[in-house]
């Protein structure tokens, strides 16, 4: 099958969701917003309005005033949670570089004897190891840094191959600092996570979801009613309940419960029940907060 649909003006597009049955109050501010955000964007904000009788059509009572306020609730909502994954990622950052650097030294991070064994060995045949892999992103990050701290280095200490790894892991992305952590030692791992009240496991799990979860944010994807492509592991006997670990809801437990700790003094709770009361319609089942979410721990526990 060949694709054939034409290109629409913005004016053909209002027109389209009108006859969808779309109420627009005015087709000069719609006509705004689509120049602002494609309809192709806005389309993913349409599910909760349609009539769900197998056609395009919307309920009768649908509004486009209604659709661009669950677009304007989950661009506030990616905010506030880049705001979070920015204050646990410096943290974890923190954590990692001190228990690695005064464990194994300053270039802890370019030595073999720092990682276990399977991470020095090729898991796919013809492919590097993964700690080549991570010594060769290391070299391209530090070949694309800007900054200052890393010319003063090479310019003092100039018989040094690598940098030590305190500049090391403020140079590197969440996701090589998440793919490092998984290469350290099990009891290396085990410290760092249990700084955080965690085991092993539920902490590298969360460390990727969130550098994950950081580029859903940063690159605008949507967290109203995603399904998330990765899994956070749910610690053994948690304290907080949640039914669907791959919803926004369980991520929205996670950042509470790390921020606790990361930040105690933080008033990001209540930015959230803030954003909710502003946003009274959003479908909450769509993201998998219960009813009663706010009733319960850790949003009870202020």
């Amino acid at each position: 099958m060949k694709f054939t649909k034409p290109a629409k003006s913005y004016d053909e597009q209002v027109a389209l969701l009108k006859g969808r049955g779309l109420v627009i109050a005015s087709e000069e501010r719609a006509v705004r917003w689509l120049k602002r955000v494609s309809y192709y964007r806005l389309s993913a904000y349409f599910i909760p309005f349609r009539a769900n009788d197998g056609t395009e059509d919307f309920k009768p009572s649908a509004t486009f005033d209604s659709i661009i306020d669950l677009y304007k609730f989950d661009a506030r909502l990616r905010l506030l949670f880049l705001q979070a994954v920015e204050r646990i990622e410096i943290a974890f950052r923190t954590s990692i570089t001190y228990e690695v650097a005064h464990t194994y030294g300053p270039f802890a991070h370019t030595d073999q004897n720092t990682y276990s064994k399977w991470f020095l060995s090729p898991t796919k045949i013809g492919e590097p190891a993964p700690f080549v892999k991570l010594m060769q992103t290391l070299a391209n990050e530090e070949k694309k840094a800007k900054e200052m701290f890393v010319k003063a280095y090479r310019s003092k200490y100039t018989s040094e191959t690598h940098l030590p790894i305190w500049m090391a892991t403020e140079l590197m992305s969440f996701g090589t600092l998440s793919m490092m952590f998984e290469g350290l030692k099990s009891a290396t791992k085990t410290k760092i996570a249990s700084g955080y009240g965690l085991a092993e496991d539920p902490f590298r799990s969360w460390l990727h979801v969130l550098a994950t979860l950081r580029n859903f944010c940063s690159h605008h994807n949507r967290l109203w009613n995603r399904q998330l492509g990765v899994k956070p592991a749910i610690p053994h006997s948690w304290k907080y309940e949640v039914k669907q670990p791959d919803r926004t809801y369980c991520l929205a437990v996670i950042l509470r419960y790390l921020i606790s700790l990361v930040s105690p003094e933080c008033k990001w709770q209540d930015r959230v029940f803030a954003l909710f009361d502003q946003h009274p319609d959003v479908d909450l089942v769509a993201m998998g907060f219960p009813p009663d979410w706010r009733r319960q721990p850790p949003w009870s526990h202020l």
